[in-house]
């Protein structure tokens, strides 16, 4: 968990490399915080040091933690602290007897010292950096008193941990305040830098860098160097000494020799040359200043922190609030930081036991800040490549240019990368392809709504070209423009164009994206919005009382919905989502065909409209409330549409009886009927599942699909737009003329930072796909995917007990558990029913008033609870622990969610462990029973 104490200040110490110096600036800064008092206003800060120099003060009390320890005991660094420092505790977790790196420490032998009972068994990371913290916690808990807790790290920021990773990134969850031991030695300056950078770049705050200095007759120039580049930087950079040189004293002739000389080196380190002595040379810094800048860097924190919630509520508009429900401080989630499924957040409210707990907590992003989070926060891969793109390119234009990110990356989406093709002509999984097999070019932009009015122009262009080509000039168009004018002779407006889509469908908050939606709760204040379309009700999938249900809306004039007997039950989710099975068996296809093509004939005939395109979400839809399309409803209506040519073909009043000639057979790379829009913004990239749900389960090429939101990992804003290729041969012109061009664009087209970090992300995905493909082995995800889709595969036998059924592919799977799902969709009379598909998971509750939809307030309730409620502190935030007999009543983690109306909903990683999502299952269930 994040730690943040008014009463303990806390530092981990790293160095530049081995040998810097770290143990003997960790002990000096040991003895400063002991003996310098504790602020005053009634004192100077020269007085504060002149009182510790006599002895008649007393500081803070001292921790000292050393989590890895490598070497015998007679030469360790709890010892030198111990020797000369004396601390109040210090401890050491996990120590080795052989003085090497960790990581080849702990394969040489076990451990002599665990923070685990078994010594045979290594901690896992999850298991070290939890131990930390309830040490961490244990310190500030145990007494109300001003004290300080050091925390001794081994080697330089990328020396490896006793698992292999880096000490950088294991330690990364706890996010704490750094000091950064530098290196004095000659080529110091670069490691020094280095260091900084690794620390910086993985999110850290590096307070101090500390390192010796022989002042102006420093041989290296290391400390003078430095000094004015951390003026740059802004991290203040301290030249420290000792008695008559820079670094500790050479061995003595005793022990005890060793000693004295030893602690006069201390002595002066600790106050400055200069102070000791009266009339002496011109005092320089000890550490004691640095300890003094450190504890006003502590204070300052917490007290800005305790400022964002109003400064934010007095500065910022935020996006879909509603600022008048904002009431107070405490109404604000004040994020410090965030790191794998949890946010850091600052307590607006303190209990009575705020002396002694955190005042940073974890939360878990129970919406994947806004569905964007699919690797967890703050990934090192991620922050690596997007500071290479960075620093290669920053941005640059994309017109009529090229870059190797944007080149690469568009490749791989088609399928086109040299190590993609096969033998067999089939994509390689390493990098994942959504548009291989369909698609011919990638168009660039900056989110989902921006990607999707993309879609809109390309499908409409399309349209328009092949039913309602130009066959006036732009002269006689005009001359003819006052004849189209209502009241004109024989004149009539033309006819808008229309796209069909999905009641309940939202494809964006820019203009064009919310014109291709009906009017709802999003469009209710902006006046600009003129729906252009007809959207037909879809059926619903959801289980109910543990069934697996596909919903088949209420009875339409027109329509074919009343003979479809409401509610279809089936053996398991997996039947629902077998959509090639279903087209053949289940009489649920006649209906949807029968009731489809009697709604295209009466939009188009009777009602006169015009259509340029099918839009729709595939299997999800998210913002309508997170509705559940039946996927066979989806199949047919693409089919049905496709085959309807001769119906959009129809261009002259009246329509009622009119007939068009049948089109001539469309090639396979052709779009038939309307251009058929896949929206895939949130339901792409394996959040349901598959990679493509448009290709994997409703087994249909789309002609333009638009992905954005997981495609760069929840790091940078970035969206792409894949089309056909008779959709891009669309705006080709024999005449060369530019007007004709697809002309959208915008500053950051193809922006190249995002690009490679899309690269990366898909790279990341494709080998979690491959190798959860395989009976054993791969990462920690790839295991979790392999044993969720093992459970997925015979969800017959939970659904439908007595009935097994097993499926060695299964068609959908997901990370919430199928006996969960059925268990909590009757669990209590408050649920309606439950759904869920890959990182998803849903919940629809009754409202006892009777309202339902986004208006709702029925899951209001249980989100406040989720929020705010008392949540004990754990130690890694990332890896909770279940604790066995404590009070139910206590959540392990706050959760944030963000509830749509009545439906609440979670949505985790695509790497989350299975101990957050049991935490979060244990929660959900219990809150939901009370």
């Amino acid at each position: 968990m994040s730690h943040l104490y008014p009463h303990l200040r806390i530092h981990q110490v790293f160095g530049a490399n081995t040998d810097v110096g770290k143990t003997i600036f960790t002990t000096a800064l040991c003895l400063a915080s002991s003996v310098l008092p504790l602020p005053s206003t009634s004192s100077s800060h020269d007085d504060d040091v002149r009182s510790a120099i006599a002895g008649s003060s007393r500081g803070e009390s001292v921790h000292y933690l050393k989590p890895v320890s490598t070497g015998p005991m007679t030469d360790s660094d709890d010892g030198h602290i111990a020797r000369y420092a004396n601390p109040s505790s210090q401890h050491t977790l996990l120590r080795f007897s052989n003085a090497v790196s960790p990581h080849l420490a702990a394969r040489l032998g076990p451990p002599s010292a665990s923070p685990l009972a078994d010594l045979s068994r290594l901690p896992t990371d999850a298991e070290l950096v939890r131990s930390i913290g309830h040490w961490i916690d244990s310190k500030a808990s145990t007494s109300s008193s001003r004290g300080v807790a050091y925390i001794e790290t081994a080697g330089g920021p990328h020396s490896p941990s006793p698992s292999g990773k880096s000490q950088v990134h294991l330690l990364r969850p706890l996010r704490l305040p750094t000091i950064l031991v530098g290196d004095s030695q000659l080529g110091g300056i670069s490691t020094t830098r280095s260091a900084y950078e690794s620390l910086v770049a993985a999110g850290y705050d590096v307070e101090a860098i500390l390192l010796f200095s022989q002042g102006a007759e420093d041989k290296w120039g290391n400390a003078d160097y430095l000094s004015q580049w951390g003026e740059e930087v802004g991290v203040p950079v301290w030249g420290l000494r000792g008695a008559s040189q820079a670094g500790p004293p050479a061995w003595a002739r005793s022990q005890q020799e060793e000693e004295q000389n030893m602690r006069n080196f201390y002595r002066h380190l600790v106050y400055g040359k200069g102070r000791l002595t009266e009339g002496g040379a011109e005092p320089s810094s000890g550490v004691v200043d640095v300890v003094k800048d450190l504890r006003s860097r502590h204070q300052s924190r917490i007290t800005e922190l305790g400022t964002f919630a109003r400064r934010t509520m007095d500065s910022c508009w935020w996006p879909t609030t509603q600022h008048s429900l904002a009431k107070s401080e405490a109404d604000v989630t004040v994020i410090d930081s965030a790191h794998g499924d949890f946010f850091s957040t600052f307590k607006q409210q303190q209990g009575d036991d705020a002396a002694s707990t955190s005042l940073l907590a974890p939360m878990l992003d129970g919406s994947a800040s806004w569905w964007t989070q699919c690797l967890g926060h703050s990934h090192p891969r991620l922050a690596q490549v997007a500071a290479q793109a960075a620093g290669r390119y920053g941005h640059v234009l994309f017109p009529m240019a090229a870059n190797e990110p944007a080149l690469k990356l568009a490749e791989g989406l088609l399928g086109r990368l040299p190590e993609q093709q096969q033998p067999a002509g089939e994509t390689h999984a390493a990098f994942p392809s959504p548009g291989f097999g369909w698609a011919d070019r990638v168009f660039y932009s900056d989110d989902g709504s921006t990607g999707m009015e993309v879609a809109l122009k390309m499908a409409m262009a399309a349209a328009r070209t092949r039913y309602a080509p130009a066959a006036l000039t732009p002269a006689s168009t005009q001359r003819a423009a006052a004849g189209r004018e209502a009241g004109s002779i024989a004149g009539r407006p033309e006819r808008e164009w229309k796209v069909l889509g999905l009641k309940g469908s939202y494809h964006g908050d820019t203009i064009g994206a919310m014109d291709a939606s009906e009017p709802s709760v999003y469009s209710n204040m902006v006046h600009w919005y003129r729906g252009r379309g007809e959207w037909i009700e879809p059926p619903q999938v959801s289980v109910v009382n543990g069934v697996p249900t596909v919903k088949v809306p209420g009875g339409d004039a027109g329509l074919e919905w009343d003979k479809a007997d409401g509610s279809h039950s089936y053996s398991s989710l997996q039947a629902v989502y077998d959509v090639p099975s279903r087209l053949s068996s289940d009489p649920l296809a006649k209906t949807y065909r029968a009731t489809i093509s009697a709604w295209l004939d009466r939009v188009v005939r009777l009602e006169g409209n015009r259509f340029g395109a099918l839009l729709m979400e595939p299997l999800v839809l998210g913002a309508a409330g997170m509705i559940f399309v039946d996927p066979l409803f989806q199949r047919v209506l693409v089919d049905v549409v496709r085959e309807s040519e001769s119906l959009f073909a129809l261009s002259d009043a009246p329509l009622r009886d009119a007939t068009a000639a049948t089109s001539a057979p469309r090639g396979d790379g052709e779009w038939k009927g309307l251009p058929v829009v896949f929206d895939e913004v949130f339901a792409g990239l394996y959040r349901l599942g598959p990679l493509s749900p448009s290709l994997s389960v409703l087994g249909v090429k789309p002609d333009i699909s638009c992905l954005a939101k997981i495609l760069t990992g929840g790091l940078v804003p970035m969206a792409v737009t894949l089309a056909s290729r008779s959709i891009y041969e669309t705006f080709l012109s024999a005449r060369g003329k530019k007007e004709e061009a697809l002309l959208h664009g915008h500053s950051y087209t193809a922006h190249a930072i995002g690009c490679e970090v899309a690269r990366e992300t898909l790279r990341i995905l494709g080998s979690v796909e491959q190798e959860s493909q395989r009976g054993q082995g791969g990462g920690s995800a790839a295991s979790i995917w392999r044993q969720s889709k093992a459970q997925w595969a015979n969800d017959a036998s939970v659904f439908s007990p007595g009935r097994p059924e097993s499926q060695s592919s299964p068609s959908i799977w997901s990370l919430w558990s199928p006996q969960y799902v059925a268990d909590l969709s009757r669990s209590s009379p408050r649920v309606e029913h439950t759904m869920t598909l890959g990182s998803v998971l849903v919940v629809k509750l009754r409202n006892a008033e009777g309202e339902g939809g986004y208006g709702s307030t029925a899951a209001q309730d249980v989100v406040k609870r989720l929020r705010t409620g008392l949540a004990r502190q754990m130690g890694h935030p990332s890896q909770p622990k279940s604790d066995p007999g404590k009070d139910d009543s206590v959540l392990s983690f706050n959760v944030h969610a963000r509830p749509l109306g009545d439906i609440l909903y979670i949505m985790c990683s695509l790497d989350t462990s299975d101990e957050v999502r049991q935490a979060v299952q244990d929660v959900l269930r219990r809150e939901l029973a009370a």
